[in-house]
């Protein structure tokens, strides 16, 4: 563990986010830089894109071996499947992994034991969009509707229980959906219709 937080550490975060928007407005996660996807199924993934030095690297074969066993190491405790190294690679001064997640414990756990600072979070999950009025009403959250950036009346929203709502709590971090943005709380940052910068504190996305 020590190791991998070592060579992390080393590492310098670049970018942004960036996603391809696909057919039927949805996008897929073709990420350059560091962020969190969320399926319109409920899964995670986390995409961590850094510049490195290849004087003090690993060669991509060694460095692939490295994640495996890490990530064995973490699903040893909490059961098979929690994560999953999708894909990494190591080219042009840049490395890149992506990892999904069985669940948002699995994701807050493993980007905090392996200081993935730029994908860390309290929690993440996805909640009913009753729960999520609920919530927000408790804490004087308002909500604001992308389209025109107006706030958004919580009889409108509690009428769409087909979309899907991303509770975080934590950042700064930034969070690219499937399906298309329609909601978020307030101080949430559009970057495009997929994709939200979120500051630090409790925030939800609401989805297509």
């Amino acid at each position: 563990m020590k190791k991998m937080k070592a060579v992390l550490a080393v590492l310098i975060t670049a970018g942004i986010l960036a996603g391809c928007a696909g057919r039927g407005g949805t996008s897929t996660f073709e990420p350059k830089s560091s962020g969190i996807f969320v399926t319109d199924a409920g899964t995670f993934s986390t995409a961590t894109v850094e510049t490195y030095d290849s004087q003090d690297y690993y060669s991509e074969e060694e460095w692939k071996s490295f994640l495996e066993e890490n990530v064995a190491a973490y699903n040893a405790e909490h059961g098979e499947g929690a994560v999953t190294l999708q894909s990494c690679s190591l080219k042009e001064g840049t490395a890149s992994m992506i990892f999904d997640y069985a669940t948002g414990s699995d994701l807050a756990q493993f980007t905090a034991i392996y200081e993935d600072t730029a994908n860390q979070v309290n929690s993440i999950d996805i909640i009913p969009v009753a729960q999520a009025l609920e919530e927000a009403g408790a804490a004087g959250t308002i909500f604001i509707k992308t389209a025109d950036g107006k706030t958004a009346s919580t009889d409108e929203i509690a009428k769409k229980t087909d979309y899907h709502v991303v509770a975080v709590d934590g950042g700064p971090i930034k969070i690219q959906t499937e399906g298309k943005i329609m909601y978020t709380s307030d101080g949430v940052k559009l970057n495009s219709s997929f994709i939200a910068e979120l500051s630090e504190g409790k925030n939800y996305i609401i989805f297509k």
